[in-house]
Order: structure tokens, then sequence, then C-alpha cells
């Protein structure tokens, strides 16, 4: 008997105490960041794992906090916000990778890169120093874009506190946008379109595009993950869900890297409004950033270790202690066991 068919003998009660709901967080609605979990949704990944995911945006840069509320079980996010509440004693457990490169680009208003006689292609010691003395928008201390311009700042040999200019935005991307019309800003750090509407209609230019020429140093990173608390971990019920979420992630991940038509009608309808010229080369930017699947990987850990601790020695913050390890931090067999029922 097909699983079809077996349900159809079901109560309509019982179908529905079967499809779990998850409540996930991140900091913006719409963005390349989330499109894993956004694509899952729309292609139904989500409900042949037979779960339902409901996601909501903060519009702040950092949210891990969210997961010691009842409201919240994933948190989606860069690895070092929970790697930074790990060390703290927060009981925060993660357990899916799906983005693989540092995609918050930086953008600066063209007229500033001119002065600087500077642009995208030139070599990365000066991309860094045209930084120099700059109003960066940035989505708050500890979220990836501050901590991206103050690791590009050591770099350089600059002291982010005081040879860059880091202004918070709150508001996501039309924060930021309106901080540019404003002038409040002279660039910002942020994904895809929101730097892509930046070059568009703020005469912006790229001064990194990290999905296509990032410093060495993070052509492969492990940058969007998803996290939970423990305790869901330990209610049988709420960790079935989290294999669920896996199954979706995994199957949209797989299909975003074998249907990329499929995957571009979704993209032209859910990043609707974007200029024709721009929303195609954000796509075949952007739809390269992912990993073939969720399985966290170990082996880009100490990359991570290695940035986070140099961006919180900017911040006179202590040092992850060495008790923050893979195992310590990631629990892999919620993938492990999505991926085993295929």
């Amino acid at each position: 008997m097909t699983t079809a068919l077996a349900l159809g003998t079901l109560p309509r009660v019982a179908i529905a105490q079967a499809v779990p709901e998850l409540q996930t967080l991140r900091s913006t609605s719409k963005s390349w960041l989330w499109a894993a979990e956004d694509y899952a949704t729309a292609g139904g990944f989500f409900e042949r794992a037979r779960v339902k995911v409901v996601s909501n945006a903060s519009n702040r840069g950092t949210n891990i906090a969210a997961l010691g509320g009842s409201g919240v079980d994933i948190v989606l996010g860069d690895p070092g916000e929970a790697m930074r509440a790990r060390s703290q004693g927060f009981p925060v457990k993660s357990f899916v990778g799906t983005v693989n490169k540092y995609a918050s680009n930086v953008v600066i208003r063209k007229p500033v890169l001119e002065r600087a006689g500077v642009t995208e292609s030139s070599p990365v010691p000066q991309k860094i120093a045209a930084l120099k003395g700059l109003r960066l928008g940035t989505t708050g201390p500890g979220a990836a874009p501050d901590a991206l311009f103050r690791w590009l700042a050591l770099q350089g040999g600059m002291d982010p506190n005081s040879d860059l200019r880091l202004v918070p935005i709150q508001g996501g991307g039309p924060g930021m946008l309106a901080g540019l019309q404003q002038n409040v800003i002279d660039g910002f750090c942020l994904s895809s379109p929101t730097s892509d509407l930046a070059v568009q209609d703020r005469d912006c230019a790229y001064l990194f595009n990290m999905a296509t020429n990032p410093p060495p140093e993070l052509e492969q990173y492990m940058y969007i993950i998803a996290s939970t608390n423990e305790a869901t971990l330990r209610n049988a019920g709420k960790r079935e869900a989290l294999v669920r979420y896996c199954q979706g992630i995994a199957a949209a991940l797989k299909a975003m890297q074998s249907d990329r038509p499929a995957l571009k009608a979704w993209a032209d309808k859910w990043f609707e409004g974007l200029p024709p010229q721009i929303a195609e080369v954000s796509f075949e930017i952007n739809s390269k950033i992912f990993f073939d699947n969720p399985l966290p990987r170990a082996d880009l850990f100490q990359k991570n270790v290695d940035f986070i601790n140099a961006v919180q020695r900017t911040m006179g913050a202590e040092l992850l202690p060495a008790s923050v390890t893979f195992e310590a931090q990631y629990d892999p067999s919620l993938v492990t066991e999505a991926l085993g029922r295929g």
C-alpha cells in the first residue's frame, strides 16, 4: 500500500496531528541567504517531508536569543552569533549548513571609489584601504556585516574602531537603501538583492561581491546555518519535526542544483520588482552559493573559529573557549537521519 493510500485511511484529525509546525526566524524577509528555506516552502519540499514551516523576519542583525523563548524553534544566521552564544553558556545547537560563501556584499558609492582609484577588480589590499574613514552601514554589532568590515580592516592593518565608521542601520535592506538616499552612509554590507539594488539605483558599485570575488581566505566558508535550542532536541516530537525540516532543506538544495530553470522561475517571482538585467545577474551569481546538501562541514569549522576570534579581538571581547568544538556546536545526526530517509 502506498503512503498516500495509507494516509487516506486515517481520520482528518490524525493527519493534521501528524504534520508538526516549526517557527523559524531570520534577520530579513527576502534575501538569497535564506533561499534554501524559502525554496523548500515554495517547491513543496517541506510539504512532502510532512512538516509545516513558518518563516519570520526580525529586521535585526542578531536573533539567537529568540531561541530562549517558546515562540521560535529555529534561527537562521551566521555561525559567529551561534558560536558566541554557545561560548557564553546559551544552550544553542546548530544542525544545518546551507550557504558556502560569506555572501554579504560590500557596496560603496561610485564617487568615493573613483576618488580612491579603486574598482572591484583592484588588488584586495587596495580595496580594503579604500574603506578607511568611510561611514559603513551594518546591521549592528555582532552581526555578520559588522564582523566582515572588522575582519577586512584587520587584513589591511587598520583598527576598525578608529579607522572605520561603522553605522548600525535598522530596517534591513530598505533601511540600508534609505541610509544611502539620506547620505547617512557611504556604503554598506548586506546580501543580494539589496546590494544589487544599490548598484542599480543608488549610484553604488561593488567593492567586494563575496559570491564571485571574495578575499582568498573566504573563498569557501560555512556561512548560513540553522540552530535550535538543546531543549527542542530533547523533545521527541520537536526532534522529529527538525529531521523533517532537514529532509525538506536537503531536497530543496538538490533541486536547486539540478533544475535551474525551476529555480530561476521561482527567483523571478520571489524577488519581483528587480530590473530584468539585475535579476538575471543576481540569479547567475547567487544561485551558486549553496552547499549540495545541508550536512554541517567539520572541515570548515576552524575557519569559522579563526574568523570569529579575529573579530572578537577588535571588540575587546573574549575569544571562543576551547570547549566550543565542532562536536559541541553541531548535531549532524539530524541531517544524517534525514538523508537516510531519502
